[in-house]
């Protein structure tokens, strides 16, 4: 059973490979523009978000100042889909926040999630504009929560699963280099950076 699974997973990655190859191999021969998103093309993100999607605790009418989520993610495409690219990929990101409530009540709320992302790539624009990629995707995967009250020193951490829906689109200004901005529910709701192209 074991066998035939490892087996029947290896055939699958196979087959994926050989149709991926084939696409591109049709493309450059129908002398098609090239997306700003391709087979085998990949991305690095840096990202900084504003909006958090978790809530906070308020305190005697203190309000928690809640800081930028940070992060990086990665997209690779792997075959052609329709009208588009798929990807995969993965994101790690960090939003911190912290509490300076009366008595000398401070307190911090970390989120972390480490998840794979799955994206689509919208390639029919191509031949009006190879740089403009949009997209769109979902995530999953886990958030760690750490939570810190130095009155008590009451310590909380949990761990639950993250599941996100996101759409965005990158801009590629130069071969290598290009920006990005991205509206989802995971740590942030607006979500924009850098990506580096190889």
């Amino acid at each position: 059973m074991k066998k035939a699974t490892v087996t029947s997973l290896v055939l699958l990655i196979m087959v994926i490979i050989s149709a991926s190859v084939r696409a591109q191999d049709n493309r450059k021969e129908a002398n098609e523009a090239e997306p700003a998103f391709d087979i085998g093309d990949k991305t690095i993100a840096l990202s900084i978000g504003f909006g958090s999607d978790y809530s906070y605790n308020y305190y005697g009418g203190y309000a928690p100042v809640i800081l930028p989520a940070f992060g990086v993610s990665y997209d690779q495409g792997i075959l052609e889909a329709g009208p588009g690219i798929v990807g995969i990929g993965g994101i790690i990101v960090g939003q911190f926040s912290h509490y300076n409530g009366p008595y000398g009540i401070n307190a911090t709320y970390d989120n972390y999630i480490i998840g794979a992302r799955g994206t689509w790539h919208l390639t029919i624009l191509k031949n009006k504009n190879n740089k403009f990629d949009p997209y769109g995707g979902v995530l999953i995967g886990l958030r760690f929560f750490n939570y810190y009250e130095n009155y008590d020193h009451y310590t909380s951490n949990s761990v639950n699963p993250a599941f996100g829906l996101f759409v965005g689109a990158k801009y590629n200004f130069a071969a290598h280099v290009g920006a990005f901005a991205e509206l989802g529910v995971d740590v942030s709701l607006l979500r924009f950076g850098l990506n580096f192209n190889f």
